[in-house]
């Protein structure tokens, strides 16, 4: 397994050889990795996540029936 250094290393010979637009939100990306210790969601991803949360911890999940139908449509 590679050390977590030489993982770094790779990734960023890879990051630095895409085109500067990429570059621009990879760097941001990282930063707001390293800016903050924990990612607070925001009021809209909270109000998405809990009722879905709050029917995992009730047990209720998508059927089989469920799965496959929305497996089975098509992509856009």
């Amino acid at each position: 397994m590679p050390k977590v250094d030489d993982s770094l290393e790779t990734l960023f010979a890879k990051v630095r050889s895409l085109p500067k637009e990429q570059q621009a939100r990879a760097i941001d990306a990282l930063s707001e990795i390293v800016e903050t210790e924990v990612y607070e969601l925001s009021e809209g991803e909270r109000a998405i996540l809990e009722p879905a949360l709050e029917r995992a911890k009730r047990g209720d999940f998508a059927s089989e029936a469920e799965v496959s139908e929305a497996l089975d449509k098509p992509w856009s």
